[in-house]
């Protein structure tokens, strides 16, 4: 969907639009998504939304260990983040615009409240353990990481947002990466669903054994 909306306003010559400001040539992505692409990005946002919480759910289903409070909570943050993302493809930046930021806002804090919460949720199964099996290594070092870059470029979005009020290419840039950015964390969730992933999260013994140690050393 991004490549798709990057592409045709390249190809349609890079227009300026209304919202851009004086000094700015790069849109938004919303400046975009406001325009003739609003189908596109409704239709690409609510696709994305039912992705990754079928995903997710299918995750839960499968997981033989669990943080409950982690686990529910980091589900509950994703469906928050992703009625966000909706409503932000639905309620425009031209006709909605404070509703619209509110909505950003809303999608941004819930995935990473979620992404914050499963890594949490994969130091409670254990750092040892994880060591030991590589999918489940690889896969929390992916929702870490996401978790880092997205929250670092977030920050340094906002404040290139009104440093450079009148020319906003470097916030609109910075825009464009956060997004491919969280594109990457949605395909790392295929991670989970790869069988030996799967074959890791069905089979708690190594967590019960952690788990065991760590009570034993408790005084």
């Amino acid at each position: 969907m991004l490549l798709a909306m990057l592409g045709h306003w390249t190809m349609i010559g890079e227009p300026r639009y209304a919202l851009m400001k004086p000094g700015q040539n790069i849109p938004f992505i919303s400046d975009i998504g406001a325009q003739e692409l609003k189908p596109l990005f409704m239709i690409g946002s609510i696709t994305t939304v039912l992705l990754l919480n079928l995903s997710f759910y299918q995750f839960l289903q499968t997981k033989a260990y669990t943080n409950k409070l982690c686990t529910h909570g980091s589900f509950l943050f994703t469906i928050i983040g992703s009625i966000g993302l909706v409503m932000l493809s639905v309620l425009d930046n031209i006709a909605h615009h404070l509703t619209h930021d509110i909505c950003v806002t809303v999608f941004i804090v819930g995935f990473l409240v979620s992404a914050a919460l499963m890594a949490l949720d994969y130091i409670y199964l254990g750092i040892a353990h994880a060591l030991r099996e590589p999918m489940l290594l690889t896969s929390f070092g992916i929702k870490v990481s996401f978790f880092v870059i997205e929250l670092t470029l977030i920050i340094v979005f906002r404040i290139a947002e009104h440093t450079h009020y009148n020319q906003n290419n470097m916030a609109a840039t910075l825009e464009w990466v956060i997004a491919f950015v969280f594109t990457g964390y949605i395909l790392s969730l295929i991670v989970d669903q790869l069988p030996s992933s799967q074959r890791n999260l069905q089979d708690p013994k190594g967590y019960q054994q952690l788990e065991m140690r760590t009570s034993m050393s408790l005084p």
